[in-house]
């Protein structure tokens, strides 16, 4: 069994977190898990508190869950998403491919992430937002309106790129720490070539690609791909994997 429990009520509390099903067919083997998704598969469940334990202690597991919000005026919201992916204003040539660069090191605060980011790229926001602003002509919006509009460009651009990039590799970090841990297995990030074939790590030597349960990225042959979904509302982190 993967799970050990001293008394029944141990037994129940855990169950309430870890949901294993058809345990009694997992090969850890290389080969099984190149064959494609079976029926075999764990669900866990993950307060913000045990994310914050996980994670080392020191960082706020609600924190990492919620995202940071901004009360957009009526119709801003939709011109700055139509600008930026119009614009092409926050792709990876333009703003780095920062999972690739990141991923791995330990910050310790969204704060952290952000200053470093910024030394590497100092440009790249602030270039995002003016490319963002100079399609919003095309809304006829006149120019002291746009001045108006700027901090919520700003937010916005930040959010996307720091923001969810930061959220996003504390989660994987997060994931990888459990799964090795049920696997009883190591792990490792992926290198930036791993990580352009859509490999995010490993768990021993399985290939792991760690998504939000909304990602339509096409999957790749050999790489398990690892679901998860975030409530805000209650501060938990919900992930499958199969075996």
């Amino acid at each position: 069994m993967l799970l050990k429990c001293k008394d029944k009520a141990e037994a129940v509390r855990m169950s309430q977190r870890i949901k294993i099903k058809n345990t009694n067919r997992i090969n850890l083997k290389k080969s099984n898990f190149e064959r494609p998704p079976s029926n075999k598969f764990v669900e866990i469940t993950m307060n913000s508190e045990e994310i914050k334990q996980i994670l080392g202690g020191k960082i706020s597991g609600k924190r990492i869950l919620e995202k940071r919000k901004i009360d957009y005026p009526i119709g801003v919201y939709n011109y700055i998403d139509t600008a930026i992916r119009q614009k092409r204003a926050t792709i990876a040539s333009k703003v780095g491919k920062v999972h690739g660069m990141f991923r791995g090191r330990k910050f310790r605060s969204l704060s952290e992430y952000r200053r470093i980011y910024s030394s590497k790229f100092p440009q790249s926001i602030d270039n995002a937002v003016e490319e963002a602003l100079e399609d919003f002509k095309r809304f006829g919006l006149p120019a002291k309106k746009r001045r108006e509009y700027k901090k919520y460009v700003q937010f916005f651009v930040e959010e996307l790129v720091i923001g969810r990039s930061y959220r996003g590799l504390k989660i994987q970090e997060v994931i990888f720490i459990k799964m090795a841990d049920i696997l009883k297995q190591d792990y490792r990030w992926g290198t930036n070539k791993e990580d352009s074939s859509g490999i995010d790590g490993f768990i021993g030597n399985i290939p792991i690609s760690v998504k939000p349960n909304t990602c339509q990225q096409k999957k790749k042959a050999g790489v398990k791909r690892t679901y998860y979904t975030i409530d805000e509302k209650n501060s938990t982190l919900y992930f499958t994997f199969s075996l």
